[in-house]
């Protein structure tokens, strides 16, 4: 029986002096709130701006996504179908494709149907007065039916 006991101390000796495998040391995953990690709120809203972004993105590029922004070089990115309407002619439409957007000039280019290009400017309250060239609508081709139009005009 003393043998028993020795034997029963030296094993319980060794499972607490010898060194644990290094996945039994480490520490456990942070919890927000319980384990004293606490994210900051400029951490959150970066991560809810960065999924928002996410978000507006995919929506842009899936067939018969809906663009609500207000920014006209947001909605219409590169790639994209749309329709030209004259601003003077309203039953004038052209079907092309934006192949350029330039944010710095607030154009964008977009090639119609018969292969030619055509460089539009964003038409806003500040430069209503000042632009000569003539007037267009640009809507995305999937929202045409909506009433969803940005207007710009003809750059020369």
């Amino acid at each position: 029986m003393h043998r028993a006991i020795c034997a029963a101390a030296a094993l319980l000796f060794a499972l607490l002096v010898l060194p644990r495998p290094a996945a039994a040391q480490a520490p456990p995953p942070p919890i927000q709130g319980v384990t004293g990690t606490i994210a900051t709120e400029g951490s959150k809203d970066g991560v809810k701006k960065a999924a928002g972004a996410a978000a507006r993105g995919v929506k842009k590029v899936l067939p018969g996504g809906k663009v609500d922004a207000q920014d006209p070089l947001e909605a219409l990115i590169e790639g994209s179908r749309v329709v030209v309407q004259e601003a003077a002619a309203p039953d004038i439409r052209a079907e092309g494709v934006v192949i350029e957007v330039n944010k710095k000039r607030q154009q964008i280019t977009v090639r119609v149907g018969d292969r030619k290009t055509q460089t539009l400017r964003v038409l806003d309250g500040a430069h209503a007065a000042s632009d000569k060239g003539a007037r267009v609508f640009v809507s995305l081709a999937e929202q045409a039916g909506e009433k969803v139009a940005y207007e710009f005009t003809r750059v020369p």
